[in-house]
């Protein structure tokens, strides 16, 4: 199987894919490490197994490398929430099912949310500004499954579009306090507690689901 292996001893598996791929794999290594202050795009060129010509027709700057990244991650989480949701037809456990995707990959992926939620975000207001359709991704998301709970009278008609920020807001701030606290109890010790506030919060009598159900760990 092709590999790149740069002088540092760490490689990036070619596999047949693109300069841009292993650019973004790259990275996503490195900013885990280092952050996004001291992220060194030549390591990163180098881990890689690509060039600075490469690099630089991909990616224009290092900043647009950072968009890039947070576009294929999110992308990639949306779509496993997704995915959990496909054979679920009843919109509360629909809800329910996409809050408890997120915590649990957040949960087996801390080098993940550690370089999304605090080595990306807070260096700065442009390149908070860069995190906001990635933001909007989420929110979108919440608030189609909050929309299709309206229609099929699951739960009250309500500004769902407030409400999906509310819920952002909660969820960032959870998994942000399991990341910075010293010695975090697992993230997924938080989840019957924040699903069941979330669903007060629209509404909906957390008793009214399968708490045996939905305790279940998705599968990665």
């Amino acid at each position: 199987m092709p590999t790149t292996t740069p002088s540092n001893g760490r490689s990036v598996r070619a596999n047949g894919r693109g300069a841009r791929e292993r650019i973004l794999e790259a990275a996503s290594q490195v900013l885990a490490e280092r952050g996004y202050q001291r992220a060194n795009l030549d390591e990163i060129i180098s881990l890689s197994g690509t060039s600075k010509g490469s690099f630089y027709f991909h990616f224009p700057s290092k900043e647009q490398m950072v968009v890039g990244l947070l576009d294929q991650l999110s992308a990639r989480l949306v779509k496993k929430v997704e995915q959990s949701l496909e054979k679920e037809e009843r919109p509360l456990r629909r809800i329910a099912l996409a809050i408890d995707t997120l915590i649990y990959t957040f949960s087996r992926r801390r080098k993940l949310a550690q370089m999304l939620l605090v080595n990306i975000v807070g260096q700065g207001k442009a390149m908070d500004k860069k995190f906001l359709p990635v933001r909007r991704r989420f929110a979108a998301l919440i608030e189609r499954e909050l929309d299709l709970a309206v229609a099929a009278g699951a739960i009250p008609p309500q500004d769902t579009a407030l409400a999906s920020q509310m819920w952002l807001g909660a969820l960032y701030e959870v998994i942000l306090r399991w990341l910075l606290t010293e010695r975090p109890t697992a993230l997924s010790e938080a989840l019957p507690a924040l699903r069941a506030l979330l669903l007060r919060s629209v509404g909906v009598d957390p008793a009214a689901l399968e708490p045996a159900v939905l305790e279940k760990e998705p599968r990665a």
